[in-house]
C-alpha cells in the first residue's frame, strides 16, 4: 500500500471506544449534514464516557480522522472515507442476500440467471457449480436502493468498471492501471490490467472493456438504449470469445456491436486502444 502506513491506520480504529466515536460523528453527519458538529459534551454523552482524560486520549489516537474546531468535532474527509467503507458492508463476509431472478441466460448452459450475495461477493449464477461469475457490488447497494432499480444500477457499476479500466483507472483505489489484451486458454481474448498501487487485477471481456467507449454509447443512444445501465451479460458483444482476431502480428482484435440490424465494428490493438471503427 503506497503513501500510507496501513498498520497505523488499523491501529487507530482497533479500540471499541474509537469506533464508537467515529460512529457517533457519522450519526451526526447523517442527521444534520449541514451542521455535523458535536460539542465535546455531546460527543462524550453519545459515546458514554465520563472521564474527560479517557475521551481525550482516544480523540488524540484518532488523529486526522476527526476534525476539531470551535464548533466541536466532526469526521474529516479521511474519516468519512473509512466509515463509508465500513458502512458499505464489504467487510461483513457473513452477510447474505438473494437469490433474485435477473434478465439473461447462462453463457455456458443457457439456463436462467440469478444474483446471490454470499462470501463477500455478488454472484451472477444459474445455480450450477462452476458457472458463477463474481460481481464487485457492495451490500449497501443491494440494501439501500429500490428493488425495481437494482439490476440497472448493478449493471451501471459493472459497466463503469470497464470504463474506468479502459481509461487506466483502478476501480478499487483509483491508482493507475496498466494492461493489454491477453489470450485465454480457449483462444479468446480479454483485457488484463494490473494496479501497482493496491495490487488489484482487472480482467474483463473485451466487450465489457468497450461498453463505455463514446462510439458504443453513441451507437446505442441512436437506438434509444442507455447501454450504461444495460446488464453487460445480456449483450452479445460482451460475451467472452465474441471478438474476432484480425491479425496476430501486430495483434488486432475486432468487436462487432449489433442492434436492430445495425453494426458498429471496433478494432483494438494489444494495448486496448481503438485503432479503427466501421459502421455497416
Amino acid at each position: 500500500m503506497h503513501g500510507v502506513d496501513a498498520t497505523e491506520v488499523f491501529e487507530r480504529v482497533s479500540h471499541p471506544t474509537r469506533v464508537e466515536i467515529l460512529d457517533a460523528l457519522a450519526s451526526a453527519q447523517r442527521d444534520a449534514p449541514a451542521d455535523p458538529w458535536l460539542a465535546y459534551t455531546e460527543l462524550r454523552e453519545a459515546v458514554g464516557i465520563r472521564d474527560n482524560g479517557n475521551l481525550n486520549y482516544h480523540l488524540d489516537q484518532l488523529g486526522d480522522l476527526v476534525v476539531k474546531e470551535d464548533a466541536g468535532y466532526r469526521l474529516s474527509r479521511v474519516g468519512m472515507g473509512l466509515v463509508g467503507t465500513a458502512s458499505s458492508g464489504v467487510l461483513d463476509t457473513d452477510w447474505t442476500w438473494g437469490p433474485v431472478d435477473v434478465p439473461g441466460e447462462c453463457r455456458q448452459c443457457g439456463d436462467p440467471l440469478q444474483l446471490r450475495y454470499e462470501d463477500g461477493v455478488l454472484w451472477l449464477t444459474c445455480d450450477t457449480d462452476g458457472h458463477e461469475h463474481g460481481l464487485w457490488v457492495p451490500p449497501s447497494l443491494l440494501e439501500a436502493h429500490p428493488e425495481d432499480t437494482l439490476v440497472e444500477r448493478i449493471a451501471f457499476l459493472e459497466n463503469r468498471w470497464g470504463e474506468l479500466t479502459r481509461r487506466g483507472i483502478c476501480s478499487e483505489c483509483q491508482g493507475n492501471v496498466d494492461g493489454e489484451l491477453t489470450r485465454l486458454e480457449d483462444g479468446g481474448h480479454h483485457f488484463l490490467g494490473h494496479c501497482d498501487r493496491c495490487g488489484s487485477q482487472h480482467g474483463l471481456p473485451v466487450g465489457l472493456f468497450l461498453v463505455g467507449h463514446p462510439d458504443v454509447q453513441r451507437f446505442y443512444y441512436e437506438h434509444d438504449v442507455d447501454v450504461r445501465s444495460t446488464p453487460y451479460w445480456t449483450l452479445d458483444f460482451c460475451r467472452p470469445g465474441a471478438e474476432t482476431v484480425v491479425s496476430t502480428d501486430p495483434l488486432r482484435v475486432r468487436v462487432d456491436v449489433t442492434h436492430d440490424g445495425d453494426t458498429l465494428s471496433l478494432t483494438l490493438d494489444r494495448a486496448g486502444d481503438v485503432v479503427a471503427t466501421d459502421r455497416s
